[in-house]
This record gives structure tokens, sequence and C-alpha cells, in this order.
């Protein structure tokens, strides 16, 4: 692979770049979904190739190649050059890469590697989910179970001198289940994804994860549609972790300062919420979906500290938005495969824990309402506005937690909103994700602890 993208690399600056880089993937995905009972779906794919970028005074030039061979990628890197070229005139912004070099090699050490397991025991897993939720409770009308593992080879280089060799592996178990009880009808979703092999599959979460989606289904027939009004909102880990990434983390990906695009533009250095507010980006944790020791560039990995004290004190970035701001780099360039360009994108995205106990927490809310998971939502990063439908909560009256809720969502300004946060727990959970960005997703997690926000709007019936 060093020499394949050494030709492409040599070929563009020939041609006239002035910085090139490669990525070199070999991924393999299989799919198993089972519904009802009835199998749905069954595929294996395999994703091979190379992604190649050239620079011109601004202007990029980017091509998707499956030719492997030595003289198709000195053509794809001489294409690359002559597209970058071909546009450098058109540019607003002229800038070069300046980056540090790294050099590396991952390799995933995991007790089953997929390509070790026999499809029959996939499948047989992945049926055990969907009979647990089909067999947990007879209104239980919909199941659907879905398995999914990746396997990626992936080799960067670049002009500088960049030269990382990466592994990883992404098995994920998801349970959907649908309810039904009279004229009522609801849907409830839990998934476990992690990196490692197929061992992390049979954690107790993983093996009992059919069960916890039926449960949650069954309970939220007897729940009610919240009352819109003023609420103090207690946010469990997995709303949290949605809002601090979706509403606040998007914000943070530095492609959106050249583009003026951040509600966060002019706040580097300045206070965004109280003193006891920490926001982190790790790529760095241990068996988490979306860690990694290198990113899509070639730049080593590190804790981002975005928050820190109610501060914003960092950005995420590539190689581009790191030379054209004058900050360095720090291993958040991503892509869904050699087919995109990488962009600035999150991790492990999460607000770090605080000091308060959840019970106390909850003993301290007199009028309020506690929101748990994630529905579906909106959020605009230009004017950080959102809107989040939790997928159930409790009502809190008088610091006790009382009636289960549902049809309740939060909204807002993300500025104000994490202004009113004023209690902040020492527990702390990750939820796994799949993030979308400009048509691409990859892999993530985000979570944190519980957190109440003080007086917020919440929408109901």
């Amino acid at each position: 692979m060093e020499d394949l993208a050494d030709a492409a690399i040599q070929a563009a600056l020939d041609a006239g770049a002035t910085f090139a880089d490669v990525r070199i993937e070999d991924t393999m995905t299989t799919v198993l979904e089972i519904s009802d009972g009835v199998t749905r779906r069954s595929t294996i794919s395999h994703l091979k190739g190379a992604g190649i970028r050239a620079l011109v005074d601004g202007a990029w030039g980017f091509i998707q190649n499956t030719d492997l061979s030595p003289e198709g990628m000195r053509e794809a890197g001489r294409s690359v050059a002559k597209m970058a070229l071909a546009t450098s005139s058109r540019v607003e912004a002229r800038f070069d890469i300046d980056a540090p070099v790294f050099t590396g090699k991952v390799t995933m050490r995991v007790r089953r590697p997929f390509v070790d397991v026999p499809i029959e025991e996939k499948v047989e897993f992945t049926k055990m989910i969907d009979d647990q939720a089909r067999q947990f409770d007879e209104r239980i009308v919909n199941t659907r179970t879905v398995y999914g593992e990746m396997w990626t080879r992936l080799f960067v280089a670049n002009s500088l001198g960049t030269r990382v060799w990466m592994e990883n592996s992404l098995p994920r178990i998801m349970s959907i289940v649908t309810a039904k009880d009279g004229g009522t009808r609801q849907r409830a979703f839990r998934s476990v994804g992690t990196r490692g092999g197929f061992e992390t599959m049979r954690t107790e979460e993983a093996q009992h994860i059919g069960e916890a989606s039926a449960r949650l289904a069954v309970d939220l027939l007897s729940s009610v549609a919240a009352k819109g009004g003023i609420y103090d909102v207690v946010m469990d880990p997995v709303l949290n972790g949605v809002m601090v990434h979706e509403a606040f983390g998007h914000a943070t990906e530095a492609d959106n300062w050249p583009a003026h695009a951040t509600v966060l533009e002019d706040k580097v250095g300045e206070q965004v919420g109280p003193e006891h507010l920490n926001i982190s980006d790790d790529p760095t944790l241990p068996g988490e979906r979306g860690s990694f020791e290198y990113d899509w560039e070639g730049t080593k990995t590190r804790k981002r500290r975005l928050v820190t004290a109610g501060v914003l004190t960092e950005l995420l970035h590539s190689l581009e938005t790191a030379s054209r701001l004058g900050m360095e780099p720090n291993g958040a360039a991503r892509a869904q495969s050699f087919m995109y360009p990488p962009i600035p994108r999150m991790s492990n995205t999460f607000m770090e824990p605080g000091d308060w106990k959840v019970e106390e927490i909850v003993e301290d809310t007199k009028h309020g309402i506690m929101l748990c998971s994630f529905n579906y939502g909106y959020t605009e990063p230009a004017k950080g506005q959102f809107m989040f439908q939790a997928r159930y909560g409790y009502l809190i009256e008088d610091g006790e937690v009382g009636q289960m809720v549902r049809d309740v969502s939060l909204a807002g300004q993300i500025l104000d909103v994490l202004s009113k946060i004023d209690a902040v727990a020492d527990d702390f959970q990750m939820e796994a994700g799949t993030c979308g960005k400009n048509g691409q997703g990859v892999p993530d997690m985000s979570g944190g602890p519980h957190a109440r926000i003080r007086a917020v709007p919440v929408g109901g019936m």
C-alpha cells in the first residue's frame, strides 16, 4: 500500500499540487436483520479503494479510485492535481497545509475476530434477541432486530511524510419493538455498539437488549401525554448526550468558522456556560464505538476539551481548518469511507460528570420533569437553535419521581440552555450511534451524566 500511495502523491506533486494525501481502505461489513422471527436481510459487502486529494492555492481536488495498480494510482494522482489547478483561480481563501508528521501502526487485538465467527452463530444471536423481544409480552406486535459489524484496514499517507496504518472493528446490535394495547401503540429502541470483536456481544447488556427494548415499549403503554409548560428539566445521560452532540458539538466543528455557520464563531476563549460545565470529545476512550488512534488524515488523536469550567477552549479540526485558523490539528478529520473527503467530526462526545448524586438532584427539584432517551429532533448550528423529542419521561413533584409521560420535547437556544444548567450528577453513561453530516455517516458515542436545566419551556400535548 505504501508504494501505491507514494505513486499517487508523487504524480500529484509533479502535476503541480502543493499538498497531496491518500487513504487506501479495505472494509468488510455484515448486516443481519430479523423481523417478527423472519430473516429480512443477510448481506456481506466488501469495499476496497483509495481516496486521493490534491491542494493548489487553497483549491482541493478529490478523486475516488478503485484501480489499485501503480499506473492506476499515478493516473489518479495526476487527474486530481489537474482538478485542483483548474479551480485554483476561483477560490476566495488561499492557504496551504502546515501540519505535524505522524507515523504509526494500530493493530486491533480482539478475542473473537468477526472472520472467525461462523455466520450461523451471528444469525442465532440475532434470532435470540428477536425472540427475546417477541416473547416478552403478548402486547408486543412487532419486532425488528439488526446485527451489524464492520472490519476496516486503512493506510493514510501525505506529501509531508505522514504514514499511518490502522485497523478497526465495530459490532452493534439493535432492537426496535412495538407494543399495542387497544388503540394505544408505542415503540421502543435499544442498542449496544462497541469497539472490539464479537466477544463484546456476550456482555450482559448485549445479551438482554431485546428484553430491555420490549420492557420499555410495554411500559410506555401506561404512560400519558405530557402537558407543555415551564419545567425544571432533568436530562438522563442519553438525552444529555444528544443535546451536547447535536446542539453544541456540531457547532464546534471548525469547518463552520470559514463558512460563518456557527453560533460559537466569536466565542473561543469566552464563557458559554457555568463554571461547573465541562464538555469533551475523546476518541482515545478504550472500547468505545467512536474511538480511533489516528484520524482519516493520519493525525494522532487526543482528548479534546471543548468546554472547560464553562469556557469554550477548543474546536474540532481537520488539517485545513487548523491551517486556516492558525491552530493545532487535533485528529478530528473523519470520512465515511475512501469515497468521501475527510471533514471535522465528533467521536465520543459527552458532558463531564459533576459532584451531585442523581437522587439529590431529584430531591432538590420541586416542579420538574425527567426526560429520557431520544426519538427525533433538529438543530441549526448557525443560530444555536434545537428541538429534541424525548422517548419518554417522568414528572417530578416535590422531589419525587411520578407518572411516566410521553410526547414531550425540549427546545431552545443552546447558549441560553447551557447557562441554566445548575446541577450535574456524578454518574455517567454513553450511547452508541451513527452521526450524519454532509451526506456522510460515521460511528460515534454520546452521553454524560444526569443534569438539570432550570426553568425551560417543554413541549407537550
